[in-house]
């Protein structure tokens, strides 16, 4: 029995300081062949492990055969198992992203609370050569930066990956050898997802010009992460040059701007958000247009006389509380009205100062804030969810009043933009009993 990939595997987990063999380490184990063969090769390696279960729910009945094979080897071996189960489409269409996005974020969030909750000190999830060239590829497409073109670390903060140094074929081959049991994905055949189509169509395509593809993928992005450290350093050096910090702002003067190219600037500012795009306007002639702005999520960027000026976005704090009971209150300098109906007694009024919404769906009490970059709700008349920043956009609604626009929050949801337009989910529906009327004298 061949025992290289173990040997191999420990070599790589001390080369990078991966894991100490007092640490406990919980296993991200889906049930398919690469994670299966981590599990066995780190109880190989004597490590103090545990298996966690992501059930997504996503493909019915294979996804239930894919707990159980996990149970059967956890109860069998006396491996402490973490299991959860998420709805994940639900979960994706409340954030308004991708079913593959909401479980990793849900994954990744759950990982975290095992952790802290058991006492483990590392998660090691099943990521190896293949996945590397895969989002290396993907990072190329979509555009990227430096830092995209190392793909996937060995090590982020606690979340390592024991086999990224080898190829699925070294895995499958592990295998085979050792009997192991794991079930196969289907969905990692469907080509509607990106990832996928690269591996099936891309990947065969370029291994006809290089057979050796992963193997020199892996030599191209240890030489990139080389560069890449040494890139920081001198970004680090031109952040001391450049930047000078006073009272909460980042100044920059154009005199130190006009020495450096937009590649460097977006490393320099990106911090704050600003994109490359922004990075080129800003050095092209926009440099000398004075009080034009530039927007982030998080900041905003004045091009000054002598220099630009990034500031923090204020961050309206929670200006007042609305309790069910209540039937007014003074917010924002304005006076708010708040009056209870039953449905059937209740008309809907077409004014953009007034909101009813259905009362049983609210969460009490009800918060009212400034709006924040990233806001999202479902519009009124609309199943969908759209940032707040485009229906200002959409409904040309001006700066300076964009600016002061408060929003009513039932738990975390928009449930108003105040003066606009009420979420589709707090809508009065033919199954309402109870109304509650908001008023604001703008």
């Amino acid at each position: 029995m061949d025992n290289s990939l173990i040997r191999q595997t420990d070599v790589f987990i001390t080369k990078e300081g991966l894991l100490d063999l007092g640490e406990k380490v919980l296993v991200a184990v889906s049930g398919g062949v690469d994670s299966m063969v981590l599990l066995h090769i780190l109880q190989e390696l004597g490590y103090n492990t545990a298996i966690a279960h992501a059930n997504f729910q996503l493909r019915g009945e294979e996804s239930e055969l894919d707990e159980q094979l996990i149970r059967q080897i956890a109860d069998s071996q006396e491996i402490p198992l973490h299991i959860r189960r998420f709805n994940t489409r639900e979960y994706a269409k409340d954030q308004g992203i991708s079913v593959q996005m909401a479980a990793r974020d849900l994954r990744y969030a759950w990982f975290k609370q095992v952790m802290k909750d058991h006492g483990y000190h590392k998660v090691a999830v099943a990521h190896h050569l293949n996945d590397l060239l895969e989002t290396l590829l993907l990072n190329i497409t979509r555009g990227t930066g430096i830092a995209g073109l190392h793909g996937i670390l060995p090590q982020q903060g606690a979340i390592i990956r024991p086999l990224i140094f080898t190829d699925k074929q070294n895995i499958q081959a592990y295998a085979d050898d050792r009997d192991i049991k794991w079930r196969e994905d289907r969905s990692n055949s469907d080509e509607s997802y990106q990832r996928n189509l690269i591996r099936h169509q891309v990947v065969p395509i370029l291994k006809k010009i290089n057979p050796a593809l992963e193997a020199t993928t892996k030599n191209t992005v240890e030489i990139l992460k080389s560069v890449e450290d040494e890139f920081n350093k001198a970004i680090q050096q031109y952040r001391q040059q450049m930047i000078i910090e006073e009272g909460g702002h980042i100044r920059i003067p154009k005199s130190r701007l006009r020495a450096i190219t937009p590649p460097i600037l977006k490393e320099v500012i990106g911090d704050y958000g600003f994109v490359y795009d922004q990075c080129k306007l800003l050095l092209g002639s926009t440099i000398d247009q004075t009080g034009k702005v530039f927007y982030s999520d998080t900041h905003t960027l004045n091009v000054d006389r002598e220099e630009i000026i990034i500031s923090p976005k204020s961050k309206e704090s929670v200006q007042a509380v609305i309790d069910c009971n209540q039937d007014s209150i003074s917010i924002g300098g304005y006076q708010w009205q708040i009056l209870h109906y039953q449905s059937e007694q209740y008309h809907i009024k077409n004014m953009g100062n007034t909101a009813a919404f259905d009362f049983e769906k609210l969460d009490f009490p009800l918060k009212v804030r400034g709006w924040l970059p990233g806001d999202r709700f479902y519009p009124l008349g609309m199943t969908g969810q759209k940032k707040l920043s485009d229906f200002f956009i959409d409904n040309k609604v001006p700066r300076n009043l964009k600016t002061e626009t408060l929003v009513l929050l039932s738990g975390d949801n928009i449930a108003w933009v105040v003066g606009h337009r009420i979420d589709n989910r707090y809508k009065i529906t033919n199954k309402t009993r109870k109304v509650l009327e908001i008023s604001v004298a703008l």
